[in-house]
């Protein structure tokens, strides 16, 4: 796993009135924090940062340049039911995804910090920070000081 961290590098807007989709690049479209945060990631790496059209996992990756999935707090692993256990979706996920790289981001302060993990180490993350949830999908934790700890204990 590496760890990668970078001043954000665009300006946005966060209104904290807004129901749900709190953030915004232009003022006119806003995006859930789990769609800011993939923005963000791309920005940071160069790449244009407009989110992508929900590509679903087994077709192609949230930045097609390098194969990357970007994940982040509270995000589900893909709103397909893959099997009806935790351990067969995990499998099933990782059997048929597009994605060769992986990357959970977390901001702090003024900074974007990406955590960038092959499938063995992102399987071993889901296995800790993940579970099926009652529509019998991945889900996984609220980012927390633990789970940060356990990023970092791998970089």
């Amino acid at each position: 796993m590496t760890k990668r961290e970078f001043a954000i590098n665009v300006s946005y807007v966060f209104d904290a009135d807004r129901k749900g989709a709190k953030y915004s690049f232009d003022g006119a479209k806003y995006m859930n924090a789990g769609e800011w945060k993939e923005c963000l990631a791309k920005s940071v790496l160069g790449y244009a940062n407009h989110k992508d059209a929900n590509t679903p996992y087994n077709m192609g990756s949230d930045i097609p340049e390098i194969a990357a999935s970007v994940k982040s707090s509270k995000a589900s692993l893909t709103n397909m039911v893959l099997a009806p256990s935790f351990e067969g979706s995990v499998d099933t996920y990782f059997a048929n995804v597009h994605s060769t790289c992986f990357i959970w981001v977390e901001v702090v302060d003024d900074n974007v910090v990406l955590y960038e993990m092959n499938a063995d180490e992102f399987k071993g993350f889901i296995y800790h920070w993940a579970s099926l949830n009652e529509r019998g999908v991945i889900r996984f934790k609220a980012s927390s000081a633990k789970m940060v700890a356990y990023l970092e204990s791998l970089v």
